[in-house]
């Protein structure tokens, strides 16, 4: 989860929609990567987001999500055509009605503190994310977790290696579910029970945990790690790596140029110029991801004005996307005309309310008759960033155009971060909306994710019961929506599924729920690597190569 600033998934059949979409691009050529392996070295990687904890209810953006990958690994993952296949998992079976899945974990396997991953482990972190353990006073809160996990109504091991779970409604995409945009890590049971969870990051990964602060990770090679090469040599090739973040994207621009940075990450979001520039420069190479990232406007419907429709379809009609993209993103991204990308499968142009600004004024002249006051609202801006301020500066002028009053609201990233769950601003700016599936979006666009079950494990009190509606940003129901959104998740007919999804989204648009300015894309650059992206994935076949948060390092070695 991410703000403007550039900091911050999916069955065969839908990941199908766009394989050659979905692949990356090099966009420049330095050192490409071929060769053999070096073994050895030490690199430090320039990001754009820092460490907050590493515990259940701790939210790692994007680019430190690349760091906290080096520790931790998924039990699943995602490969580059989009299908999720194991990872820590072995495999997976499933119920004739998508209500039942039997999980098994790969054999052979240990945390960094030398204990065993198998079903007991598995179960753990399930029930941790689900709150169980939480309510059984045994480890804190699962945080947004919650949310995501609210279908699950029962965990129960099976079996050494094996687990069922249960879910109140059908999803015949559960592993997409259980890989949560590459967020649900496989945390070992001493540290979610543990008193330094936060601090403290246990996971099955190539590197181990050295020390962490808020602005820097340093993590060292696993020497027990489970993977190897093609050749069955040990893994991984570095000793070890720092993260450093770097809030301002040009000491990551000249790092990378000059070499004291091994590698730096991008978005674009917020830096195009410097996107652009590392493109041209044939001493690094630049990798960049797919548009499959969704930067949104939460318009919070709890709150005046935007409890009216006049208002939300007169700020969406008020956004020249086109002039956005062309001033602020320097041309890199696109217009979008859907809340999400072409590559989604939610993908539906219609009822969105794009640029137009007669519109604007009609639906702005209509919420003053409604309401006898003009449409005002406040936004709130990181206004220690001159690119988040030249941002809404512009989007002030376009709301200003069609007589609509935007005052900006200075407050820190903390701050809007804090107050976005549950949503505490009339709108606001936030990248949730991402990928080529739903596992990660469908969950902002509900009410209550555990789907109207009154015995969910979490409605014991309001104090946990908000978990399953706090990622509502723009705080609705609309009951048409989700009953498609949930009957989407549920059927296994891939065509029917398209189209369930997609009368969702006409639904949302047609409501104006949210709002979309571009898309975006992150990029990677890095100098005198090799072996990135080419290290297969545990289940055969290649991962994407750049995402939000970054590479897999698992595979990568220095030239120097």
């Amino acid at each position: 989860m991410k703000l403007f600033t550039g900091g911050r998934r999916k069955v065969v059949a839908i990941m199908a929609i766009a394989l050659v979409a979905s692949l990356t691009q090099v966009s420049s050529s330095g050192a490409a990567g071929a060769g053999t392996p070096k073994r050895g070295g030490n690199i430090t990687v320039g990001i754009f987001d820092s460490f907050p904890g590493y515990c259940m209810a701790d939210s790692l953006a994007n680019s430190s999500l690349m760091g906290a990958r080096t520790i931790y690994e998924t039990w699943v993952e995602q490969r580059a055509d989009g299908k999720i296949v194991p990872y820590l998992l072995k495999s997976w079976e499933h119920s004739a009605d998508n209500k039942i899945w039997s999980l098994v974990v790969r054999d052979g396997i240990k945390f960094h503190d030398g204990t065993p991953v198998d079903a007991a482990a598995l179960a753990t972190n399930l029930q941790a994310l689900r709150g169980a353990l939480l309510l059984a006073g045994k480890a804190g809160s699962p945080g947004t977790a919650g949310g995501f996990t609210a279908n699950i109504t029962d965990v129960k091991v099976t079996g050494p290696m094996s687990v069922q779970v249960t879910l109140y409604q059908a999803e015949s995409d559960y592993p997409e579910s259980l890989y949560a945009s590459g967020r649900f890590f496989a945390r070992a049971p001493s540290q979610i029970l543990g008193k330094t969870c936060s601090t403290t990051p246990v996971g099955t990964g190539a590197f181990k945990l050295v020390s962490t602060e808020l602005t820097k990770l340093v993590v060292t090679a696993n020497p027990d790690y489970w993977r190897k090469d093609a050749k069955g040599g040990k893994l991984p090739y570095l000793n070890g790596i720092t993260f450093t973040y770097l809030p301002d994207a040009l000491p990551r621009v000249s790092g990378v140029k000059s070499g004291s940075l091994a590698a730096t990450m991008f978005s674009s979001a917020s830096e195009a110029k410097q996107i652009k520039d590392l493109q041209k420069n044939k001493s690094v190479t630049s990798i960049l991801s797919p548009e499959d990232y969704y930067p949104s406007i939460w318009l919070n419907h709890k709150l005046a004005p935007f409890s009216s429709k006049n208002a939300r379809l007169a700020v969406s009609h008020a956004l020249d996307r086109e002039k956005f993209v062309k001033v602020r993103q320097k041309g890199l991204g696109s217009v979008p005309d859907s809340i999400v990308g072409p590559n989604n499968i939610m993908y539906n142009k219609k009822n969105f309310a794009g640029f137009d600004l007669a519109k604007a004024k009609s639906f702005a002249a209509a919420y003053k008759v409604e309401t006898g006051k003009d449409l005002e609202f406040s936004f709130p801006v990181n206004t220690s960033s001159s690119d988040d301020v030249a941002n809404s500066t512009l989007i002030k002028q376009m709301l200003e155009a069609a007589g609509i009053k935007m005052n900006v609201l200075p407050q820190t990233t903390a701050e809007i971060i804090a107050k976005a769950f549950p949503q505490q601003y009339q709108a606001m700016p936030l990248l949730l909306m991402e990928g080529t599936g739903t596992g990660f979006i469908l969950p902002f666009l509900v009410s209550d994710m555990s789907g109207g079950n009154p015995t969910a494990l979490l409605n014991v009190s309001p104090r946990t019961k908000i978990l399953y509606s706090i990622l509502n940003l723009s705080s609705f129901k609309d009951t048409v929506s989700e009953n498609l959104l949930f009957a989407a998740r549920a059927e296994s007919n891939m065509a029917k599924k398209k189209k369930l999804y997609q009368d969702a989204t006409a639904q949302l648009q047609a409501e104006a729920r949210l709002t979309s300015l571009w898309r975006t894309s992150y990029m990677l650059s890095y100098k005198n690597l090799g072996g990135v992206g080419e290290l297969p994935l545990a289940a055969g076949g290649q991962r994407r190569l750049v995402t939000n948060f970054g590479i897999d390092w698992t595979g990568v070695w220095s030239n120097k």
